[in-house]
């Protein structure tokens, strides 16, 4: 009986024998006659030759090629890591196009998934015995993968609850709190009252949360985190109104804030002004400054006074805590007039005034003020400072209050 490789060789001469003939015969041509009974004699000298070998099977009493030949082999294990390799390959490819981090997370990929690919085809050949095989690679992976794994998956975990806390308003994200740990407590107290429950019972559990989890959070990360509004504060205002002059002008003209710069004027400007601290608590050490109610400025600072000084004195490149006392009976913010400052407006260069400022401070308030000069005070002598008394004595830096003509107090800078 003809094996299967011999029936297959026997069928291939004949076909290329009758397309020797049907070539020779009709078209005449030598050379193409010539290749195609060459082509007829090869495919007839390997069929005589697998006739004689009869596909390399062995005789049934032969016990040892019977053992040793590839078909008594173990077949290997599917395996999902040459396929993780090949992705990790396309994400390093996508992120050399567009981004650095994508890179990253292609190359952990590409060296997790050729490691674990490498310790399986080792493992496969430590033996002819699967069972055996399997217990190799598991002692050489699972002190790895677990701890690895866990950490991975209980990250996931987490910042898929972070987007879902973030996507949630305020009340929200204490009513899901409230209503997530119960449900937690629930599953607990059924696995405590049920002993006798399977383990995969409570694997399923678990399972089934945690993807429940990681869908929610990406819902809510494709859908984006909630509007959390910014604490305007007066330093913002100030840039601002330096920064973009054009669309602050257009918000004063509607009525939204009051026209000129917070820090120079005396009204209230919203949301910058509004439910802001209006208490210090005691501290030793500090600087203060005293809105009087003779509308005049005075300060108190850490350590003795000398008689008659000057105005007051700071480190210079320290930040520096002022507490601003109201003790007059309206509402009134402290403002430093450092000098000028250059800045870039559209690429262009523009000199403007360099101030910070409170907020505004109701009678009896006080507010905390962090002062830092980089430069001393003789660095800006000839410059007129318009927040100063004016004159030649109002050049340097400047404690002022806006709309108190009458409160200014120098601040030097050694």
């Amino acid at each position: 009986m003809f094996t299967t490789g011999t029936k297959f060789f026997i069928g291939a001469s004949v076909m290329a024998l009758i397309a020797t003939l049907v070539y020779g015969l009709g078209q005449g041509g030598v050379l193409g006659t010539v290749g195609l009974a060459s082509a007829t004699a090869a495919l007839m000298g390997l069929g005589t030759l697998n006739a004689i070998l009869r596909d390399s099977n062995v005789f049934s009493d032969d016990e040892a090629p019977i053992e040793s030949s590839s078909a008594a082999q173990f077949a290997p294990a599917s395996s999902v890591w040459p396929l993780g390799f090949a992705f990790g390959a396309v994400i390093i490819a996508v992120g050399l196009i567009s981004y650095q981090t994508i890179v990253v997370v292609g190359l952990v990929a590409l060296v997790v998934t050729g490691g674990e690919w490498a310790v399986q085809a080792w493992a496969e050949r430590a033996s002819g015995n699967v069972e055996h095989n399997a217990a190799v690679r598991s002692r050489l992976s699972n002190p790895l993968e677990y701890p690895v794994g866990g950490a991975v998956a209980i990250g996931i975990i987490v910042f898929a609850f972070s987007r879902v806390m973030l996507w949630l308003s305020k009340t929200n994200t204490v009513i899901a709190f409230a209503v997530l740990a119960a449900v937690v407590l629930a599953v607990g107290f059924g696995i405590a009252f049920r002993p006798k429950l399977s383990i995969g019972a409570v694997g399923g559990v678990m399972a089934v949360g945690a993807v429940a989890v990681v869908a929610a959070g990406a819902a809510a990360g494709l859908d984006g985190e909630r509007d959390i509004p910014e604490f305007e504060t007066t330093a913002i205002w100030q840039e601002e109104a330096l920064l973009h002059p054009e669309e602050y002008a257009e918000g004063a003209e509607e009525g939204e804030h009051p026209a000129g710069l917070i820090c120079e004027s005396p009204e209230e400007f919203p949301e910058a002004d509004e439910d802001v601290s209006q208490t210090v608590a005691a501290k030793s050490g500090s600087y203060q400054v005293f809105l009087t109610e003779e509308g005049t400025l005075a300060f108190d600072v850490p350590g003795p006074i000398e008689d008659g000084p000057a105005g007051m004195v700071i480190p210079r490149s320290n930040p520096t805590n002022v507490i601003f006392r109201n003790e007059s009976d309206e509402h009134r913010r402290l403002s430093i007039d450092f000098g000028t400052q250059t800045i870039e407006i559209e690429d262009e260069e523009v000199v403007v005034r360099d101030q910070i400022c409170t907020t505004l401070i109701e009678p009896g308030g006080a507010q905390l003020l962090t002062v830092e000069a980089d430069q001393p005070t003789f660095a800006v002598d000839g410059q007129i400072n318009p927040n100063g008394p004016g004159g030649e004595a109002g050049d340097g830096y400047w404690f002022f209050v806006p709309g108190v003509d009458t409160a200014k107090l120098e601040l030097i800078v050694p």
